[in-house]
């Protein structure tokens, strides 16, 4: 049985890697000059390292850690000390520290210590956004599901001043390219939910080397040894249907190919102009004009002089960046002679459209701002990274339009981190995740086997639930402080 599978990154490997083990002889084709999608990296001209954009990995990342350690690479990632600095402007900066703590008391000491130095809102309205927050602990999943419909900032209005909100939207920026007001709400307490898990799930770790240099060649390796085939600059251009089924499909305007079975592990915006008319009779892919863009951009700046020993993840409010890193810090066997910034810059609706140099000089700006010692110091380099950027746009009721990766047809699947999936609303663990489900819808239906990839993260939910009632009276009493000190405010 032969299968094609079309598009080279996370998602498209690990399915191709998966159907190997199942037996299937894999062909795979990727349009671009390079493998690992938006999960890679490259060397620029000076032999100097480029991501396509700062990745982290959290623990409860639980398929994707399992699919490194089948490849021989989880070594490659470096875990880092549960901390997140929020740096303020002045050169102040809040530390957001978990302790080994039972859940949720770690995340209650971590945002108890960030607050005493946490200067960009009021005190009183950060604690009112406690409410909603930790009301979420108390939810049903079907119950937190229903908020799909509503966006985070909609939902903590309801119960919290919208300010109260602003520590956490660096980190919603980060993970989803989008921000509060536009993004749902389930999407963000499924984050939220998983962070409160434990102090050991809150941990962030980082590629040790490029991303793309950690993983893709082990990958490429693993597919050849096996008998598969794996091959850049073949876009798909047409996929040709018969009778509900895929017939075969165009590579690059002329070559055609056919098999048993075809996965396409590409982005919606890209299946979507290769699908022929006749499938929009059909919902399901109807349902992919739904997938909006969510961009971003990257920004590397090197330095001649340290600016931070900081070997974590920096969040800043007020900025075009929102997550960044001094990877000068965090891989100091690489990044030499002085900090190297590397940047997340979104939600980038407003900026993507800039020249490079603006965007830099508006970025180089902030930074002075929040790290005085960068005034004096003088700049190396820097690159602006557009390649392989955006992620899907998590609005709220999106989930509803997250396509099975069964299609319609009978010999077409659909993978990547944008199908439907639990896990998150994107991102290397929802690849990893819809690979698997791929693979054993294919095995189920192609082969009679019933086979079972996927795992399940399990937060410390017992003794979360014994802590119900406490949890409630923290609430309570978090918003008759807050109620408080408004009233203290309101009087002065």
């Amino acid at each position: 049985m032969k299968a094609i599978v079309m598009g080279g990154g996370m998602s498209g490997l690990a399915t191709a890697i998966n159907l190997l083990d199942l037996g299937i002889d894999v062909s795979l084709y990727e349009a671009d000059e390079i493998f690992g999608g938006r999960a890679s990296s490259w060397l620029d001209e000076d032999g100097d390292m480029i991501d396509n954009a700062l990745h982290v990995f959290f623990p409860y990342y639980v398929n994707l850690v399992e699919f490194f350690k089948k490849m021989g690479i989880y070594e490659n990632i470096i875990w880092k000390p549960t901390e997140f600095y929020y740096a303020q402007p002045g050169g102040k900066q809040a530390v957001l520290k978990f302790i080994d703590l039972p859940a949720p008391f770690h995340a209650m000491y971590a945002y108890a210590h960030m607050l005493k130095d946490y200067k960009n809102v009021p005190l009183w309205k950060v604690l009112s956004a406690a409410i909603p927050l930790g009301s979420g602990l108390l939810m049903s999943k079907e119950k937190v599901d229903e908020l799909d419909k509503i966006s985070m900032a909609t939902f903590v209005h309801k119960y919290a001043f919208l300010d109260g909100l602003k520590p956490m939207e660096p980190g919603i920026n980060g993970l989803t390219f989008t921000p509060s007001y536009a993004v749902s709400a389930k999407v963000m307490l499924n984050w939220v939910l998983k962070v409160m898990g434990s102090a050991q799930t809150a941990r962030v770790g980082f590629a040790n080397g490029g991303l793309g240099d950690i993983w893709v060649d082990n990958c490429l390796g693993y597919i050849k040894e096996h008998g598969g085939k794996a091959t850049l600059k073949k876009a798909v251009t047409s996929i040709n249907i018969e009778n509900r089924k895929v017939k075969n499909i165009v590579l690059n305007d002329s070559d055609k190919e056919e098999a048993d079975i075809y996965i396409s592990a590409i982005s919606p915006y890209s299946l979507r102009k290769i699908l022929p008319d006749e499938c929009y009779s059909l919902l399901y892919f109807r349902d992919l004009w739904h997938f909006q863009h969510a961009p971003s951009l990257s920004l590397q700046i090197w330095f001649d002089k340290k600016l931070t020993d900081v070997d974590v993840t920096f969040f800043s409010n007020d900025c075009i960046f929102n997550t960044y890193a001094d990877l000068s810090n965090v891989l100091p066997q690489i990044f030499k002679g002085g900090s190297m910034f590397e940047m997340v810059l979104t939600p980038a609706d407003h900026i993507v459209g800039l020249p490079d140099q603006v965007i830099f000089d508006t970025a180089i700006e902030q930074i002075k701002e929040l790290f005085p010692s960068a005034r004096d110091a003088g700049i190396r380099k820097w690159k602006v990274v557009r390649e392989r950027q955006g992620v899907y746009r998590p609005h709220p009721g999106m989930e509803e339009h997250r396509p099975f990766q069964r299609s319609p047809y009978d010999n077409f699947y659909i993978t990547g981190d944008y199908t439907k999936t639990h896990v998150s609303s994107g991102g290397m663990e929802a690849a990893i995740w819809t690979a698997n489900k791929t693979a054993e819808l294919i095995a189920a239906d192609k082969l009679g086997k019933q086979i079972s990839l996927n795992i399940e993260f399990e937060p410390n939910e017992p003794f979360i639930k014994l802590m119900k009632p406490a949890l409630i009276a923290g609430s309570a009493g978090a918003a008759l402080w807050a109620v408080a000190l408004a009233k203290k405010k309101l009087k002065k």
